[in-house]
């Protein structure tokens, strides 16, 4: 599908955080083979700071503006914005189901395969803004334990007890979640421990001024992949992490021990077969990796 560099487009990018940054590598292709897309989601929003070469639109401004609206996948407004009410979905072609491929890699194939483009990269184009400067807060460890699937996210008793573990190395854990879940977890605090909650952009500068970043499959391992910050993510199973690990900076996976034979079963007992101590050894194995983090 060949579009005309002068059509006007759309891209509407999901809710979850890490589907819309992974999104934004097409948006970033587009931009780079002289596109000029408007992009809607409530991540661009609140990281419009963080991709300034975007133009990023509200859904009641722009009824019915475009010739071409392009969606990952179906959402609530997509529609509205095409002149046809029509969208392009790309989780209706074959490329976006690729097996044994990473999502940013499908996207990268669409770009190619779909849309016929010739300047491609894996690169969703986030840039520090003015201001942000990496690893500013030394020895720092964000722990982002929540997440948008509670059957992805590990125990809480274990992320402090992880937390605990890495303030023994000398480190400083920092947790992280959203404004929403701050009640739940304002208490960790009267136990010694550093707990936030912050919009995204905020979330954003806090992650890039930090050391590392450990969490569940979730968006803010995407987030401090995209920024460069070294990852330890916490997957359920392996098939998960093949897709879905956070895909651009260093990083590493963590994954329970390999004692059950179903899918469905690991998926069950992944948090009591994960422990404090194999998520440690994923630690140093990644901080071995990225020795300027190390030895600072």
């Amino acid at each position: 599908m060949k579009i005309q560099t002068n059509n006007s487009i759309a891209v509407v990018l999901p809710p979850p955080i890490g589907d819309s940054l992974i999104g934004m590598v097409l948006v970033n292709n587009l931009v780079r083979n002289g596109y000029q897309p408007v992009v809607f989601g409530w991540v661009a929003e609140q990281l419009a700071d963080w991709f300034p070469w975007v133009r990023v639109g509200r859904a009641d401004e722009y009824a019915g503006a475009f010739e071409v609206v392009i969606e990952l996948r179906p959402t609530a407004h997509g529609s509205t914005l095409a002149r046809s009410g029509k969208t392009l979905c790309l989780a209706d072609l074959p490329a976006y189901h690729g097996p044994k491929q990473h999502m940013v890699d499908r996207i990268v194939d669409i770009a190619v395969t779909t849309f016929q483009l010739q300047d491609v990269t894996r690169s969703n184009g986030l840039t520090l803004p003015p201001g942000v400067v990496r690893r500013a807060a030394a020895n720092r460890v964000v722990i982002h334990p929540t997440g948008s699937h509670p059957e992805k996210m590990w125990s809480r008793p274990k992320f402090l007890a992880l937390a605990r573990s890495l303030e023994r190395l000398g480190l400083k854990p920092s947790f992280l979640v959203a404004p929403n879940e701050f009640d739940a977890w304002r208490g960790i605090s009267a136990h010694g421990h550093e707990v936030n909650a912050l919009d995204l952009g905020d979330v954003a500068r806090w992650i890039a001024e930090s050391d590392w970043f450990i969490g569940n499959d979730s968006g803010l391992g995407h987030l401090a992949s995209s920024i460069g910050v070294p990852t330890l993510t916490l997957f359920m199973r392996r098939g998960l992490a093949r897709s879905w690990r956070p895909g651009w900076g260093p990083g590493e996976i963590v994954l329970p021990l390999n004692v059950v034979p179903s899918g469905k079963l690991k998926e069950r007992l992944w948090k009591q077969l994960l422990t404090v101590r194999r998520v440690m050894s994923g630690f140093q194995v990644l901080r071995k990796s990225n020795p300027t983090a190390l030895f600072r």
